[in-house]
């Protein structure tokens, strides 16, 4: 499949690349110049061309970088959506998949069973409000525009080695377990017009379920992170 990853200049950008590459045709895209495409996702023709022929976007909403300001970070993750997903219905693209984080739901308290039907809760942070705006403005685009949408959230990206002497995070996700998640929603397609998922280690301390990932998904985390203290 033709696939477009969105901030590709990221760590989860270029873990996708190599998680995705072997199996898809890429597009990368990112607002600065050093990796793919360079494009601010603009109300422009440069946004129009990103999505010409893709069959999947994959839209990482949740990608913070250092140096980003709060006006800037919801600037992206607001009106840049908006214009990607309106490029990408009217160029008929098959499926997005939006990359929003778990962090929507951690002020429920931590021994509640918090499912993907339960209603994010968004604190102020910028990042995690960005977060909750993308995927307001993509659900709003899957009932308005026939957009088929699925949003991903994502536990605490990190690698496993290099957290390996740090205390456990019942939220953390390795990289590459994101990119196989990533890469099996894209070769399954949607699910419905509009679905949501959870990704997340599989560990026995884990604080949310993946049971819905591995049942629609087959999602096998590689990096449970259980000898962690």
């Amino acid at each position: 499949m033709r696939v477009l990853i969105t901030n590709a200049a990221t760590s989860l950008g270029q873990a996708l690349k190599t998680g995705l590459g072997d199996a898809h045709q890429l597009r990368l895209t990112d607002p600065e110049p050093r990796f793919g495409i360079q494009c601010d996702l603009g109300h422009s023709p440069d946004t129009d061309a990103l999505v010409k022929h893709i069959d999947a976007v994959v839209h990482l909403v949740y990608a913070p970088r250092t140096g980003d300001g709060e006006i800037t970070w919801l600037d992206r993750n607001t009106r840049g959506t908006y214009n990607l997903l309106l490029a990408a219905a009217a160029a008929e693209v098959e499926h997005v998949i939006l990359l929003s984080t778990l962090d929507l739901f951690t002020p429920y308290e931590a021994n509640l069973t918090v499912d993907e039907t339960w209603q994010p809760r968004p604190s102020c942070t910028p990042a995690i409000l960005g977060a909750h705006l993308a995927e307001f403005t993509a659900r709003e685009f899957a009932h308005s525009h026939d957009l088929r949408v699925t949003i991903a959230r994502l536990g605490h990206l990190v690698r496993a080695a290099e957290v390996a002497e740090q205390p456990y995070d019942p939220i953390w996700l390795d990289e590459r377990d994101a990119a196989q998640a990533v890469n099996q929603i894209v070769q399954k397609g949607p699910a419905s017009q509009y679905n949501a998922i959870h990704i997340q280690s599989a560990a026995t301390r884990a604080r949310f379920s993946v049971a819905r990932a591995k049942s629609h998904l087959t999602f096998n985390p590689q990096y449970n992170f259980e000898a962690n203290p």
